[in-house]
């Protein structure tokens, strides 16, 4: 198999925060996105990750699947007309389905391809899903004319079931626990509906948007202390901590006055496990949080903030940092004191921060006000992290 990579990348600068490279990846007049942040895109020693590249973020049905090498700077096109792409986090193992609807599985570390002869049942995965990490299943959301449904399909058999579905989930985000596979997460919207040609009506409502596990078989259902009445609104953005048997969650805070929810004015990311009477609340008042991705290990998090405010006394948009956090102390600082992206309407213009499965890199989306979304990787520097423990 002839594999062409190509030059891309270029370092940018030292972040003053600190002291870390930040390294911008790709450099196309397209965009280029790092996919998500939920379930990190790389490989098991970290030092590949996969990127998505579009000629028209908001309009294209399909994109570019590209493979990035950190150690050597370098990227190489896995697939040119790709429709959906989805993992288990971490493992280094990507699956992909082609504009023709064929469904195949690629590795990062060797990027050999094989094709998953799931049979018809393959568009049910639709644009993405979560992989459970025995490669065995894939967790996907349908729209079905008066509710929403999971479905969990067998990447051996084919066959497919439908497990669970409830009308407010019209944003599952579903994700396979990381490490052991046995629970599922799922966002649900409270107070959200859907008009009768599937498009989204209403987001949700005062009761807050919360989320909850099952098992791949869709039963046992456990609620997480997590919306109202136990604090804000989820922002939507969640991930397994590992196999603690914890969630990692960040809530929304008040838009008019940037002041956080009162139900927990010490900070808006939180630490949840069903059974348990309220969320454990990461102490860190200054900032607000967003999109949040727990570490491979469980011991840190990465996550965005735009802790000053939405603009600044110079009237420009204020910059959204990268902070990486201990679970087990407490303690955090900021890696990139500038991320350069827009976090706009456009989900592209996010940052959308993950680490690397060996806690090596940062890898975010930036530099959207400048033109096309490009990837970027910020050094986590030698001491950072022995610095939070």
């Amino acid at each position: 198999m002839a594999i062409k990579w190509a030059g891309e990348a270029c370092d940018r600068y030292y972040d003053p925060a600190s002291g870390g490279m930040v390294t911008q990846l790709t450099s196309s007049p397209l965009s280029n996105t790092n996919i998500y942040c939920e379930q990190p895109y790389t490989s098991p020693d970290g030092s590949r990750i996969a990127i998505a590249r579009f000629a028209d973020v908001s309009f294209d049905e399909h994109f570019k699947l590209v493979v990035g090498d950190l150690r050597r700077l370098r990227i190489t096109l896995v697939e040119p007309e790709t429709v959906g792409v989805f993992n288990a986090a971490w493992s280094g193992l990507l699956h992909y389905v082609t504009r023709d609807q064929r469904l195949f599985r690629v590795s990062l570390e060797t990027l050999e391809k094989t094709e998953i002869p799931a049979g018809s049942n393959r568009e049910l995965i639709g644009r993405g899903g979560s992989v459970s990490p025995d490669q065995h299943y894939v967790v996907s959301s349908q729209a079905l004319p008066d509710t929403m449904a999971i479905v969990v399909l067998d990447l051996q058999t084919g066959e497919h079931k439908q497990v669970f579905d409830h009308p407010e989930m019209i944003n599952p985000h579903l994700q396979f626990n990381p490490v052991h596979g046995k629970d599922i997460l799922v966002q649900l919207n409270r107070g959200s509906s859907r008009s009768k040609d599937g498009s989204i009506d209403k987001f949700g409502g005062e009761e807050g948007t919360t989320h909850f596990l099952i098992d791949s078989s869709g039963g046992n259902y456990r609620a997480l202390p997590v919306g109202p009445p136990y604090s804000g609104s989820s922002t939507g953005h969640s991930s397994f901590i590992a196999d603690t048997g914890r969630v990692l969650v960040s809530t929304a805070w008040n838009l008019k006055d940037w002041t956080l929810d009162p139900r927990t004015p010490d900070g808006n990311i939180l630490s949840v496990a069903p059974g348990e009477a309220k969320p454990r609340v990461f102490k860190a008042p200054e900032h607000r949080f967003n999109h949040v991705s727990a570490s491979r290990c469980g011991r840190y998090f990465v996550a965005d903030s735009l802790p000053g405010g939405l603009y600044g006394k110079d009237r420009r948009l204020n910059p959204w940092l990268l902070v990486i956090g201990n679970f087990t102390t407490g303690k955090y600082r900021t890696l990139v004191s500038d991320c350069a992206a827009l976090g706009g309407g456009g989900q592209h213009t996010h940052p959308h921060p993950y680490l690397t499965a060996d806690n090596g890199h940062a890898i975010f989306n930036g530099d959207s006000m400048h033109g096309a979304t490009q990837v970027f990787a910020a050094e986590v520097p030698k001491g950072f992290l022995k610095s939070l423990d």
